[in-house]
């Protein structure tokens, strides 16, 4: 009797030590499945929508060459919170050199009053869309060649205390060609980059200017692009339109040292452009003086190393020549 109390008490300890392992793994365990109950609803709800947003699709048109007639819709979405009106309408345009609209009523090549839509003001709803119906019909005896407009989709600003109000719009270009004589000539000048930089990036430009009668896309496999270094830096898409002049930049992030020749490649025919190569130069001078005056400060600190060692050198033996001078004097007397 006496030997089994111990054993009874180990058996209760163990029993004990097990109720308590199994509570704390059923507190984890409803834990757990709280979190994961709450997991979905949290990933369900994301972030808010923001109070203002606005999307047309598509974002530019170009009707097929050849087509007299053509109907296209335009799907104006609203993905904020906040209804709000829109006006819809036609201008003409030139374009800048950075690819900026510039409208204006007297726009050469103008096919705005080639065009009808519907509707030009509604209201739309959070959350919703609304299709608006674009229709061009050419004239008889057009000019040969492209012609544009562009759809401007505008939201009127709201009223509020501010005492600056900002109209918000959307700027769709539209390109109808005229058949006949199709030129797609561009002239390209010369690549322009530094001759030498000490770090990148590097920004590579050149200008654009079509000379013939229909606009040029440089887009997607037709980019247009500079072999340098090794490799290849691409142009951002861009479309020059028919006589008008772009002006476009690439970045390259060129090695830390290299002696480098950039090429200009311009895809597609009827394209002049300067096949001369530029030479950029990549040293890095600030590394280089950062450099030096390490080498500078480890020299002067070696020299003064040395000097004060050579100090020494010449103290310990003038004192040994003292010592050995006064030794001789004691032993003469």
């Amino acid at each position: 009797m006496l030997g089994s109390v111990p054993y009874q008490r180990d058996a209760a300890m163990k029993c004990a030590v097990t109720d308590r392992l199994r509570r704390e793994v059923g507190v984890l365990f409803c834990i757990t499945c709280i979190l994961l109950c709450q997991v979905p609803g949290t990933v369900a709800r994301g972030a808010p929508a923001p109070g203002f947003s606005f999307q047309v699709t598509p974002t530019r048109l170009v009707i097929p060459a050849g087509a007299a007639t053509a109907t296209q819709k335009f799907v104006v979405t609203n993905g904020g919170r906040l209804p709000f009106m829109v006006n819809v309408q036609k201008a003409d345009f030139t374009a800048m050199e950075d690819g900026a609209l510039n409208f204006k009523p007297d726009a050469p090549y103008a096919a705005s009053g080639w065009a009808r839509i519907t509707p030009t003001h509604f209201l739309i709803k959070p959350g919703t869309s609304q299709n608006v119906t674009f229709h061009i019909s050419r004239p008889d005896r057009a000019e040969p060649g492209d012609h544009q407009l562009a759809l401007i989709f505008k939201v009127p600003a709201g009223r509020n205390a501010a005492n600056i109000r900002i109209n918000r719009g959307i700027a769709t270009p539209v390109f109808m060609a005229v058949p006949g004589s199709a030129d797609r000539t561009v002239e390209v000048t010369p690549l322009r980059a530094p001759g030498f930089a000490t770090h990148g990036p590097i920004y590579l430009s050149t200008r654009v200017h079509d000379s013939g009668t229909v606009h040029r896309d440089f887009r997607g496999k037709g980019k247009m692009h500079v072999e340098v270094g090794g490799g290849r830096v691409s142009f951002p898409d861009f479309t020059v339109m028919r006589d008008s002049t772009r002006e476009v930049t690439a970045r390259w992030n060129p090695p830390l040292m290299c002696v480098c020749h950039a090429t200009l490649s311009v895809p597609g025919s009827n394209a002049k452009a300067s096949p001369a190569a530029v030479q950029i130069i990549i040293f890095p001078v600030h590394l280089a003086a950062a450099l030096f005056g390490v080498l500078m400060i480890l020299l002067l600190l070696g020299w003064f190393v040395r000097r004060r060692f050579r100090a020494k050198v010449l103290a310990a033996a003038s004192a040994l020549s003292a010592d050995q001078a006064a030794n001789d004097d004691g032993r003469s007397d």
